[in-house]
C-alpha cells in the first residue's frame, strides 16, 4: 500500500476560518426602493370635498430636501408643489411625504413623486384621485 499524505489538503479549522472569511466578506443584503406603505387619500379615491393634502408613507427614511411632487388634472401640466415631513395636525415622520395642495376644482388628478431614501435609491410614483363636483 502506498503512503497517505495529508499535505496540501484543508483541515477542519482551516476549511471554517476559510467559510468565515467568505461569509464576511460577502456585501449585506441591501434594501431595496422606498416602498408606499400607505396614502391618503387612498390611489383612485373619489372625494366629495378636496383634499389640502397627500400624505405618503414609506417602508423607509427618506430625504424631504431631495424629494420632489407635482400635481397635474388629467390631461393637464404638472405643477411643482412643496413637500414636507409633516402638516399641522400630522406629526412630522422620516418615512412620511406630505404634499401641500392648492384648492382644487372637480376633477381628476394625478399627485406625481419622486422620493429619495436614505439608503440612496430614488422611487417615482403616482398617485390618482377624483374630485366630485359639488351638489
Amino acid at each position: 500500500m502506498a503512503p497517505c499524505s495529508t499535505r496540501g489538503a484543508i483541515r477542519p479549522r482551516q476549511l471554517a476560518a476559510l467559510a468565515l472569511t467568505v461569509t464576511l466578506s460577502l456585501p449585506a443584503a441591501a434594501p431595496g426602493h422606498a416602498i408606499v406603505l400607505e396614502s391618503s387619500p387612498a390611489h383612485d379615491a373619489v372625494l366629495s370635498l378636496p383634499p389640502d393634502r397627500v400624505v405618503l408613507r414609506f417602508n423607509s427614511r427618506i430625504e424631504h430636501a431631495l424629494s420632489r411632487a407635482t400635481i397635474e388634472e388629467v390631461g393637464g401640466h404638472p405643477v411643482p408643489l412643496p413637500v414636507s415631513s409633516g402638516a399641522p395636525g400630522l406629526p412630522p415622520g422620516p418615512d412620511r411625504l406630505v404634499i401641500r395642495l392648492r384648492p382644487l376644482p372637480a376633477g381628476t388628478y394625478v399627485a406625481r413623486f419622486k422620493v429619495l431614501a436614505t439608503d440612496g435609491h430614488i422611487t417615482e410614483g403616482a398617485l390618482r384621485f377624483t374630485v366630485r363636483a359639488a351638489r
